[in-house]
């Protein structure tokens, strides 16, 4: 929670739990997203703030935070805002809930969240909706478990990954695959290039479950689809994580 920090980058947070079954022009494709690595004896405490913060901003009617909460299971907790553009990095996302709690507050809890890791780290990311699969009818809605897969390459091979990627959903298509993903693109701060893939279900079972049945429907063609991006890729990642709504915040919209 750092970045809440006066002095900080003031951003915030939510997820890559965005359900994109919206339409393109409603649904944001740019993120700022925030990590902090916590200490793993530090958890319950860190979970304890992380209520407190929330319950505030109910309590308050902050309307200028917006975040989701995922949990992954090495102890990091993510945090993403959907932003228009860099730009909005440079604004106090801190300034309503500091007028309307007391800045002494607010700086008093940030210090408590710092005993809580030792490190931290902010990146920019961007949804790829062109090489994303969101099949009609198919939601994240109720699905909080995921699975993320990281995969990285070199400047060289970016215009075939990004083929590559393309002619996977592609197949997904054709074979009429039930299940989504959705797909983002490294940015800035980010730890190297990579896509990464994004797979929800209600739980891990159920992801490991619709796989098998993707499997059997992809048939031996995806062999071949699927080489052409492992053999583009320099580095593999796979990362189990929940989405967090307990910790999460997002205020109501109010209808104009």
């Amino acid at each position: 929670m750092k970045i809440l920090k006066r002095g900080a980058i003031a951003l915030l947070i939510v997820v890559f739990a965005i359900n994109i079954s919206n339409s393109q022009e409603e649904s944001p494709t740019m993120f700022a997203v925030h990590t902090d690595n916590v200490k793993f004896e530090m958890i319950p405490k860190y979970e304890e703030l992380s209520l407190k913060f929330k319950t505030l901003c109910e309590e308050h009617e902050i309307k200028d935070l917006n975040w989701t909460t995922i949990s992954v299971e090495d102890g990091r907790y993510v945090y993403v805002m959907p932003i228009k553009n860099m730009a909005e990095l440079d604004k106090n996302h801190m300034e309503e809930m500091e007028k309307k709690i007391g800045e002494d507050k607010i700086n008093q809890m940030f210090t408590e969240f710092d005993e809580c890791y030792d490190s931290y780290n902010t990146q920019i990311v961007h949804l790829k909706s062109e090489l994303s699969y969101m099949p009609e009818g198919y939601s994240t809605k109720e699905k909080n478990h995921r699975e993320y897969h990281f995969l990285y390459y070199p400047p060289k091979n970016a215009k075939a990954m990004k083929e590559a990627m393309g002619k996977v959903k592609e197949m997904f298509k054709a074979k009429g695959i039930k299940n989504g993903y959705e797909v983002y693109h490294s940015g800035f701060g980010s730890d190297g290039i990579y896509y990464m893939v994004a797979i929800a279900g209600a739980s891990e079972m159920a992801i490991a479950q619709g796989g098998e049945e993707n499997d059997k429907l992809l048939g031996e063609e995806k062999d071949a689809v699927f080489w052409e991006v492992i053999k583009l890729t320099s580095k593999y990642d796979q990362v189990e994580a929940n989405i967090r709504p307990d910790l999460s915040y997002w205020p109501a919209v109010e209808e104009e």
